[in-house]
Parts: C-alpha cells; structure tokens; sequence
C-alpha cells in the first residue's frame, strides 16, 4: 500500500482523499455491514489520517475542547454516530441502542470510544448534551461534540454526516480502527449484540 493513496470510501460515504486507500475485504459481515480494510498504518498513513480528518476544536458534555484526530481518533477503536438532543424521531432509539452496545462492550472489558456529534451545534451546548447523555445513563468514553457551527460542520463534512437540516440526520453509525485502518459503515439501529460484536471482533481477518 503506498503512503497517502487516496482513500476509495464511498461506501462509507467519506472521502478520504489524503489516506490510504479501502478495498473491499473477502468474507461476509453482519447484515447491513460495509466493510473496508486500509491494511497496516505506517506513520505516513497517519500524518495523512490526520491531515483529512484534521484537528478541528470539538468541544464534549464536559465543557472540554478536543482536537478531533489527535484526541479522539488517533490509535483508538471507536464508534461514531450523528444526533441532536431535541431530536423527536430516531435519535432517542438510537441512543439507547448505543447505551445497551457500551454496556456489553463494557461487561467484556473492551475499550471503545464512543462519539455522538451533534447536527444541531448551534442549540446543542456542552450542557444540553451533559443533560442528554445523563438521560440515557452515557459510560466514561462516550463524547457527546459540539463546537461552533463551523467546526462541526467541517468535522461532519469528513465523515458524510453533514445535513441542510438537523431532522434530516442520517442513522448511520461508523465503526473504525485508526490503528489498524479498518472501517465499518452500519446502522446505529442494529441490535445492540449485533453491534458489539461488529466492534469487538473489528479486527478479525476476513
């Protein structure tokens, strides 16, 4: 794999254009899985990581401001999804799906950040989402984003989750390695078992 392919996702509806590439790895998945494989990480891969999904400010239920790649992506397992807290449709479903996924990753010690970004930046505060998450009994390692409307939307724009409108959210849920370069696109909605094990067993060869 050559450092800084560009990255074919479309599958995933993100356009890594400064990573490595995806390619389609053999086997099945769990229904309503795409899997991509990047292969092995080098240190160029990361530096190109970093450069797409950048270190724009995003700021957790906590109040405390993180740099996107490099405090929350970088060498992590992660599971990202797209909400808003006055959301009156899917959101609330999806979020308690999430809450049972955390607490079976959790029965089985494995470490997973979870990070719930906001399309409503501009009504979501870091209290309204800490109110939010609380409702939902949220784990230590789930982030709940905002920013300013700007930064959100940039970091929403990398991972195709950017809308016109917040009702207009997709349910998607992004399941990803940045130390190995292996991505899921799937449905938040999944049962949560299902869920797990996509997570727990990310890694596997296919």
């Amino acid at each position: 794999m050559r450092p800084g392919a560009a990255l074919a996702a479309a599958a995933l509806a993100l356009l890594f254009a400064s990573a490595a590439r995806f390619a389609p790895a053999e086997g099945t998945a769990p229904p309503r899985v795409e899997r991509m494989k990047v292969g092995g990480v080098s240190r160029e891969d990361d530096a190109a990581a970093a450069k797409y999904f950048t270190n724009t400010e995003l700021v957790d239920q906590h109040g405390r401001a993180h740099r996107f790649y490099d405090g929350l992506l970088r060498g992590r397992k992660v599971l990202i999804n797209f909400a808003f807290t006055s959301c009156k449709g899917a959101c609330p479903t999806m979020t308690a799906n999430l809450a049972r996924v955390q607490a079976l990753l959790r029965a089985r010690g494995e470490r997973v950040t979870m990070l719930t970004i906001t399309v409503d930046p501009e009504n979501d505060t870091p209290a309204a989402l800490k109110q939010y998450a609380a409702k939902f009994k949220a784990g230590e390692g789930w982030y709940f984003l905002t920013g300013t409307p700007a930064n959100v939307a940039a970091v929403l724009q990398r991972l195709g989750g950017q809308v016109r409108r917040p009702e207009d959210h997709m349910m998607t849920l992004l399941v990803g390695d940045t130390s190995t370069g292996v991505w899921l696109k799937t449905l938040a909605t999944e049962p949560p078992e299902t869920l797990a094990h996509v997570a727990r067993r990310l890694n596997d060869p296919q």
